[in-house]
């Protein structure tokens, strides 16, 4: 995945993803397949439970023309599913501050490709915190199922999310607005990802 963007023409940030374009990566640049909460490039991490996932930056090939604005690095993650309605994979950046997006209409665009045909879905999730007695997350919002080719191609998403009006916070400050990418889902996720079922891939 490559150059990441999430605008809105109501906001003052050109991109509210940061490191959208992926060009840091000071934990790490490659992990081994595996599961759980793990990071590699800032701001982005991947989550699983029994599907294993092994992100690594991966450079363009110099000169490239497809991906526009000679980006140098793009992030990959293989994939590789294991049977169970609860396990799962996906690929996401929390955006501090939930009430920021609060109704607002935004505009993700990515470019994106896989090894062979296969279908992604992309949520974005309201996390009201913790400490005290915050809301249940919402989500599900927007809810899109993206078909990835072999070939680079650019993906445009736009939604309205829910006014956060009337939900409580906790106390601390950790709220968030999450983007996420889903890889693989067991049936648990069939309302937060189109029903994208299981799957393995690159």
């Amino acid at each position: 995945m490559s150059r990441a963007r999430l605008n809105s023409t109501a906001l003052q940030r050109k991109n509210l993803l940061i490191n959208g374009n992926f060009d840091v990566w000071q934990r790490n640049t490659s992990l081994s397949a595996g599961t759980g909460n793990r990071f590699c490039a800032d701001r982005w991490g991947t989550y699983s439970i029994g599907t294993t996932l092994a992100p690594s930056q991966q450079a363009f090939t110099t000169g490239q023309t497809i991906v526009p604005n000679n980006p140098e690095y793009f992030h990959r993650t293989v994939v590789s599913s294991v049977t169970g309605s609860g396990n799962y994979g996906n690929f996401a950046q929390p955006i501090e501050n939930v009430a920021t997006t609060s109704g607002k209409t935004l505009t993700l665009s990515f470019w994106a490709k896989a090894n062979t045909l296969k279908n992604i879905a992309v949520e974005f999730v309201q996390n009201f915190g913790t400490g005290g007695s915050p809301s249940a997350q919402v989500t599900g919002i927007g809810v899109t199922t993206c078909i990835l080719t072999s070939v680079w191609q650019k993906y445009t998403i736009t939604t309205t999310l829910p006014s956060i009006s009337g939900k409580t916070l906790g106390t601390n400050n950790d709220d968030y607005l999450a983007v996420t990418f889903w890889f693989d889902a067991g049936s648990t996720f069939n309302s937060r990802t189109n029903s994208l079922g299981r799957q393995s891939g690159t």
